[in-house]
Parts: C-alpha cells; structure tokens; sequence
C-alpha cells in the first residue's frame, strides 16, 4: 500500500508527463507546420490558423488540469487566459481582413499568424506555465527561420526543434528530482 508521500510524488511525476506531453504535440505541431510553410506556402495561412486554436485548447487544458489538481498557483486566472486566447484568435481573424482585401499575401499572413501565435505562447509561459515561454521562443525562431533562412530551414530548425525537445525533458526531470 503506497503512503501518502508515494501518492504524491506519484502525482507530481503524472503532472510533469502532461507538461510533457502537451510540449512535444506543439514542438510537433510547429515543425509540421514549417514544412507545410515550405512546401506549401499558400497553406501556411490556413495551417497557422488551425494552430491558433489547437494552441488554444491545448494550452487551456493543461492549465485547467494543473489548477484543478491544484499544481498551479498563478495569479492570472482561466477566464484570463480564455480572454488572451481569444484577443489572438480575433487578431488573426483581422489578418484574415488584410489578407481577404488583397493588402497582404497568404504566405505573409501565415507568418504573421505564426508570430502572433509565437508571441501569445510567449506570454503564457510568462504567467502560467514556464514551459510554453521555450515554445514560444521556438515559435519566434521558426517564423524568422521561414523569412530568411528558406534554403536552409530544415538544416538549422530540425536540430533546434531537437534540442529544445531535450531542454524541455531536461528541465521537466530536473524539476521533478527537486520536488
């Protein structure tokens, strides 16, 4: 019979395999979407903008789940996310204006969907979880990687998705050996 220590430490470590395993879907996503960008450039608009609300749901949920078990103790609240996930989602809808007047390009548009997305995962590292503020930096690099460095994206963002991968199972393994 497990003692209440093991039951918690138990639970600390399922904790940190969310955390994980929320991580590695968008660092998935997000190099999925690189190669869509490239390979397909008119779809990284409509690629990015899915993203937005994949991001979205993802990230609301493992929220709502580290609050509801009590993991998290952030001062901004569910309802404060929601609100900062739905400003993103009518921002892009006003790219979509630019983009439907013929003010900018598809391609362009998913970069900028990209960046705005790069920069709201930015910000809810910030305030809710430390481990979207790496995603968000890797978003960043993935959307200036896609402006300058098209010849070769693969060559320099596959070993960057790669090592922040590692990052962030370093950083989840060394948190959860402290606790």
């Amino acid at each position: 019979m497990d003692t209440e220590e093991e039951k918690a430490l138990k639970e600390r470590h399922h904790h940190w395999q969310i955390r994980l395993i929320v991580a590695i879907v968008m660092l998935t996503l997000s190099f999925v979407g690189l190669i869509v960008s490239d390979l397909w450039r008119d779809g990284a608009w409509l690629y990015w903008r899915v993203m937005v609300g994949i991001f979205a749901l993802l990230s609301l949920f493992l929220s709502w789940y580290l609050r509801h078990k009590k993991q998290i103790l952030s001062p901004a609240t569910i309802w404060h996310e929601l609100v900062q996930w739905f400003g993103l989602i009518l921002a892009v809808y006003l790219v979509a204006i630019f983009v439907n007047t013929g003010l900018i390009g598809r391609f362009e548009a998913g970069l900028v969907a990209l960046t705005l997305l790069a920069l709201n995962t930015f910000i809810t590292g910030i305030y809710v979880e430390g481990t979207f503020l790496v995603i968000g930096l890797l978003l960043g690099l993935f959307a200036a990687g896609a402006a300058l460095l098209a010849e070769y994206l693969y060559t320099v963002m596959l070993p960057i998705t790669i090592a922040v991968g590692v990052l962030l199972v370093w950083i989840v393994r060394k948190k959860h050996s402290h606790k």
